[in-house]
């Protein structure tokens, strides 16, 4: 298999991912404002509002899970880069009115078996305090 065969299955794995978290979070009550959105700094996954909530959500999907979970793919520098998307995204769009949470959500979706979805909330906040 060539590498653009392999990226372009990477990509498909990665929206369906992402597919089944805005169904996830519209199930939840949130309402799911943007996806995809592109900044200067990088891409922002999912962008939805809680209430009074503004919330960045990075989406993490793998096929199987290993020795590591997909929260594990999840590191500083991009958390640094989605919170300055973040940070653009909320000029332009003159949102000073909202709170701002940083969620994560990973998905594993295996070829055979049952898929797993989980929702971290408030996820950079609390994994700052755990010294991620």
């Amino acid at each position: 298999m060539d590498f653009s065969l392999k990226r372009k299955a990477h990509l498909r794995l990665g929206r369906r991912g992402e597919t089944l978290s805005c169904a996830l979070l519209e199930r939840k009550g949130m309402e799911v404002l943007a996806r995809n959105f592109r900044t200067s700094f990088g891409e922002l996954d999912i962008v939805a509002r809680d209430g009074r909530y503004l919330v960045f959500i990075e989406v993490k999907t793998l096929r199987r899970i290993g020795r590591y979970r997909p929260v594990d793919n999840y590191k500083k520098q991009q958390m640094r880069r989605n919170i300055r998307a973040a940070h653009e995204y909320i000029r332009l769009i003159n949102g000073g009115r909202f709170q701002v949470r940083y969620d994560f959500i990973e998905v594993v979706l295996p070829k055979f078996g049952f898929m797993e979805i989980y929702h971290y909330t408030n996820f950079i906040h609390n994994a700052s305090m755990r010294e991620y």
